[in-house]
Order: C-alpha cells, then sequence, then structure tokens
C-alpha cells in the first residue's frame, strides 16, 4: 500500500508513528518519567535525511542514519552513511557523527546543535584521486551539518506533563525524560 493511498505524505506518516509509539508502546510514564526507545529516537532522525550538503564541487549526501546509545558513557553517536561526488566520480563511505544533546526551549526538542562527522571510512572508492574530496568532507561539510532534531518534546503526549523536561538520561532502553 502506497503512502498516498492513506493519504499521508513520508513526513506526516513518520511524526504519526512517533506519537503513536510514544503513547501506545516505546513510552511509558511512571509519575514524572517517561522513556523514549532508540528505535523511535531513530524514526525522528530518519525523518531528516537524506541531507545534502556542498563546498568547492564537493557534494556529500548524508544517508541512512542510526542512532547508537552509549548509554554507560552517557552518550549518543550517529552511524551514517556518505556519497561523495567530485567532478563526476564517486566515492562512498560510512562516519560517526557525534554531538552533546541538548534541550532546547524555544523549539522544544532535544537535539544535535552542532554535530560533527568525527570519523570516516571508506567503503567504495571509484575517484581517480579521492584526496580533495575527503578533504572538503572533514575539514568543511563535516565541521558544518545543520542541527538535528532528536526528539520533538511535543510528541511525548502524556496529559500530566504539559512542559519541556528538566533533564535527561540514557539507560539501556532508551532515552529517559525527567519533568
Amino acid at each position: 500500500m502506497s503512502l498516498r493511498v492513506i493519504g499521508l505524505s513520508p513526513a506526516l506518516l513518520s511524526r504519526f508513528l512517533t506519537v503513536f509509539a510514544l503513547v501506545c508502546a516505546t513510552s511509558t510514564a511512571q509519575g514524572e518519567t517517561i522513556r523514549v526507545s532508540t528505535a523511535t529516537l531513530n524514526q525522528q532522525l530518519a525523518s531528516q535525511f537524506p541531507l545534502i550538503r556542498s563546498f568547492e564541487d564537493v557534494e556529500a549526501t548524508f544517508y541512512a542514519p542510526k542512532l547508537v546509545l552509549k548509554y554507560l558513557d552517557e552518550e549518543l553517536e550517529i552511524v551514517i552513511n556518505v556519497k561523495l561526488v567530485y567532478q563526476q566520480q564517486e566515492l562512498i563511505g560510512h562516519g560517526l557523527i557525534k554531538d552533546s544533546p541538548s534541550i532546547q526551549t524555544v523549539s522544544n526538542t532535544l537535539r544535535f546543535d552542532k554535530p560533527k562527522l568525527t570519523e570516516f571510512y571508506v567503503d567504495e572508492d571509484n575517484m581517480q584521486d579521492s584526496a580533495e574530496a575527503l578533504r572538503v568532507l572533514k575539514q568543511t561539510i563535516g565541521q558544518s551539518l545543520r542541527p538535528l532534531i532528536l526528539l520533538h518534546f511535543d510528541d511525548v503526549e502524556v496529559s500530566e506533563l504539559n512542559h519541556e523536561p528538566a533533564s535527561f538520561s540514557f539507560d539501556l532502553r532508551g532515552l529517559v525524560l525527567e519533568f
């Protein structure tokens, strides 16, 4: 069944599924605590990709993000695939995007404000000389990515919680929001 048959755009369907998952399956309200699964966070993140950035004739397409939760270290990373195009030649690789998540009260979100590509590995190099494209990716494009939203707090629909969380932490099952 196509998304158009049921009348929802992919972005609207993603938002609906996030809310549904939060309410029905992946969140549990315990007084003033809500748990959000990594799967739900990945749905929110995936709706923001592919991300295309260009600089000095190098076009980088970031796609297929996967959030990795390192709960013992209280860290989040995004494993990402990247396709570079330079002088009509392609290079495919994967890497890690890192930042410290923060609560943004204006947008009512948890997000990476200044995500950076911290590691990159080449999987398939079809370029005659990939050095320039890799330099641009690592020094410029990968260091100036736009903010990435991990969760819209408006999607956390629990009636007694009408404000953004005071803090957050991570556990084995995902993100823990404390209100």
